[in-house]
């Protein structure tokens, strides 16, 4: 009798038998050009694993290295010809690099100056690991952050004595040093400060003489490798204790940009060459890894680089001392010394079963797939149960005009074609929107997410309650949601025509968006978010009010959508958010520096909004000068220099009333406000909106309008004072409109 294994799961040892003959065959089709003997293996103490390669022919695109000396003649591996690799981490598909520091400093005259550090990653093979960095903020009083396309992410160091906590060494909790988890990988590390925020100068006595006056420290960098000191407050020695001012960061890569399945059906560049490899799906879900199968080991991106492991050496002690045989891909140990005939004996196990085997086989399978089914349906309840599916169960059915389902998963599955990628209708930082057909014809939009805190669990199913009673003709209707799944889904009305977004910045451009069709798009926009601030109970916080989160209907009517980031309002300030999301050009100032989101943070993003119908520019663009990178500055820039018509979109400036123009200028100006308190409701804001709409649909001219209309719309005395001064200039005509304005009419 012979003992294999993992000899308990008989049925995975045959398959992956088969599974094996089958892949050795096609493996042995497949012709990939493979990097000469020639090639160098080392650069310094670095070893260099394939794919990666120094020189023509030694590597896989994107995976080109070079071998640099160093001042001290020292031979240093470098990736994009500047920075250094300090290893290849060839099965977990990452490479660990030294990337530099990001410094925020003043000059001798107290002038705030930056070194900027930064590598965009996007076209390439390799991202920032979300899982193995963190970035970190080292300062007194220091306020960074980092974007990536759509996504912000940043925190606050204060000062060492902040709330009479004291900065410790080894203590990165936010006094002297913060640490934010990366939420997903990376693209790009671009990195900002927030000068204003900082009111220290007190950095000397460093031994780095670049500058002399350092303010604060900001890198993504691979957390193992941290350990705040305090010295790091007062002096530059977080840069000169690492080197020329680098940290060790962990870059994740994958090969090509398709799945395993797509990869293996192309034999001229698929990479994983070895007889004895597999394939393996990349995290992020861009391109693939290759490992060597269980029993092997060495490189899977070389042919023949999968070898076996002799288990009875490399074992110790061995599975069974003194009887341990070593197969191809596996061992096996039998009850007595081997004989000449337990070679045939293994080989009539393998290669022919008896029936009784089959049978068994058979069985087991069965066995197998029962207990999984009632496994997973277990699982399911759990889920269910989790997200407080019982109580929304019994809210709904005590509250029978609840427009609001609960889907199963099988029936989002079929919905969406298996959440096929041609059904993607965006895709967000923490999620993905998938377009559905119900089985009734019906469309629908499923938000799937990535991941929920267990904090969040918790007030699942009274937010979902609290949502799916919303009904608002600008807010996009929750129709249900999935709640036996690990992370629920979200299942909303389907909105035809997109986001303002691709309205305003499409191909297209805006080019034939009248002023009145935006005017409008921004009064329903202001409509939807008042009600949530003012008429919903408890109010609700949207938190990432912009274009993209407006969506228009096939009759481009506004729909607020999107209330990933949203939170019922706080009921005390002790309420604060940990982490500030949002959007990188969208985020309040103030809620930047405070970490507390209220609804003026929605009205300041709001402003943003407006500024884009005005402008037809986007809110934040990062390819263009630094003056003109923040369209909120650019604005108020502008607006302060009695330039506003310089700013203003080309095509609604020819054919608009100045005035008109202004007076949604200075509406868009109030919701910048630096301070919160200082900027108007969203209620106010709807209904200045409302009265300029009016003012657009009755052009100030008594002439050319009936009478009876003018006084309906502004009173009769207010016509009668029109009437007086139909001779007069515009400028007195704007006087009156304007105070009409400011008077509620």
């Amino acid at each position: 009798m012979y003992y294999y294994k993992n000899s308990t799961d008989t049925v995975p040892i045959l398959l992956l038998l088969l599974f094996s003959l089958t892949i050795t065959l096609h493996f042995q089709a497949k012709t990939v050009a493979l990097p000469s003997s020639s090639c160098p293996k080392h650069c310094g103490d670095v070893e260099i694993l394939y794919p990666f390669g120094i020189g023509p022919g030694c590597a896989m695109e994107g995976f080109e290295l070079s071998c640099n000396k160093t001042k001290d003649g020292r031979s240093v591996l470098m990736f994009f010809g500047e920075i250094p690799v300090l290893n290849i981490l060839l099965l977990n598909g990452q490479v660990r690099i030294m990337k530099h520091i990001s410094t925020m400093y003043s000059l001798s005259s107290r002038q705030v100056d930056y070194d900027y550090w930064g590598q965009d990653l996007f076209g390439t093979p390799f991202t920032y690991s979300g899982k193995s960095n963190m970035f970190t903020v080292v300062g007194i009083n220091t306020l960074a952050y980092i974007t990536d396309d759509t996504y912000v992410l940043g925190c606050v160091s204060h000062s060492p004595t902040y709330n009479n906590v004291t900065a410790q060494d080894g203590l990165c909790t936010g006094v002297g040093c913060c640490r934010v988890a990366l939420t997903r990988d990376m693209s790009n590390d671009y990195v900002f400060f927030d000068s204003r925020y900082n009111t220290t100068n007190n950095y000397t006595n460093g031994s780095n003489k670049k500058h002399t006056d350092y303010q604060g420290y900001a890198v993504i960098m691979e957390t193992t490798a941290f350990h705040f000191k305090t010295t790091y407050l007062n002096t530059t020695t977080f840069l000169d204790e690492n080197d020329d001012g680098r940290v060790p960061v962990i870059l994740n890569w994958a090969v090509g940009n398709e799945t395993c399945n797509d990869s293996m059906k192309k034999a001229d560049s698929y990479a994983c060459l070895s007889n004895n490899s597999m394939c393996i799906d990349s995290s992020n879900g861009h391109g693939y890894l290759c490992n060597c199968t269980k029993g092997y080991h060495g490189n899977p991106y070389l042919r023949d680089g999968c070898q076996d492991i002799d288990e009875c050496v490399v074992n110790v002690p061995p599975p069974c001392p003194g009887h341990c045989v070593n197969t191809i891909g596996s061992f096996w140990c039998p009850n007595e010394k081997p004989a000449s005939s337990s070679h045939s004996g293994s080989t009539v196990l393998v290669v022919g079963p008896s029936i009784g085997v089959v049978i068994l086989v058979i069985a087991i399978t069965c066995t197998y797939l029962i207990r999984e089914r009632k496994k997973l349906a277990n699982i399911k309840q759990k889920y269910f149960q989790q997200h407080g599916g019982m109580l929304l169960l019994q809210e709904i059915r005590s509250k029978q005009g609840t427009d609001f389902s609960i889907f199963t998963e099988a029936e989002l599955i079929e919905a969406t074609g298996k959440f096929d990628n041609k059904n993607i209708l965006g895709r967000g930082g923490h999620r993905t929107v998938y377009k559905g057909t119900l089985k009734d014809g019906s469309l629908i939009a499923v938000k799937r997410c990535i991941s929920m805190t267990s904090e969040q669990q918790k007030e699942f199913g009274k937010e979902m309650l609290i949502l799916s009673q919303i009904n608002h003709k600008n807010i996009v209707k929750l129709l249900g949601c999935c709640l036996e799944v690990e992370v629920p889904m979200l299942v909303y009305e389907f909105i035809p025509n997109g986001t303002l977004f691709h309205f305003i910045h499409g191909d297209n451009g805006c080019h034939n968006i009248t002023l009145s069709t935006r005017l409008h798009i921004a009064l329903e926009s202001a409509h939807a978010l008042a009600y949530l601030h003012s008429w919903a109970s408890p109010p609700i916080l949207h938190g990432d009010v912009k274009s993209s989160n407006i969506l228009l209907d096939e009759n481009y009517a506004a729909k607020v959508s999107d209330f990933g980031a949203s939170i019922l309002a706080p009921t005390d300030e002790s309420q604060f958010v940990t982490l500030v999301q949002g959007t990188c050009g969208y985020l309040d100032p103030e809620y930047m520096q405070m970490c507390q989101l209220t609804d003026k943070s929605d009205v300041y993003s709001f402003g943003i909004v407006l500024l884009e119908l005005l402008t037809g520019k986007k809110a934040f663009n990062l390819e263009g000068p630094d003056n003109e990178k923040s369209l909120s500055q650019r604005f108020l820039c502008a607006l302060k220099e009695g330039r506003l018509m310089d700013i203003i979109d080309n095509c609604i400036k020819i054919d608009s009333d100045t005035g008109l123009l202004e007076e949604i200028a200075e509406l868009a100006r109030q919701c910048l406000e630096m301070v919160g308190e200082m900027r108007p409701a969203m209620r106010d804001v709807a209904e200045k909106l409302d009265r300029l709409s009016k003012v657009m649909q009755h052009p100030w001219e008594p002439a050319q309008h009936n009478l009876e209309e003018m006084e309906s719309l502004l009173g009769e005395s207010s016509v009668a004072s029109l009437d007086m001064i139909s001779t007069g200039n515009f400028s007195m005509k704007k006087r009156i409109v304007q105070g009409l304005l400011e008077s509620g009419r």
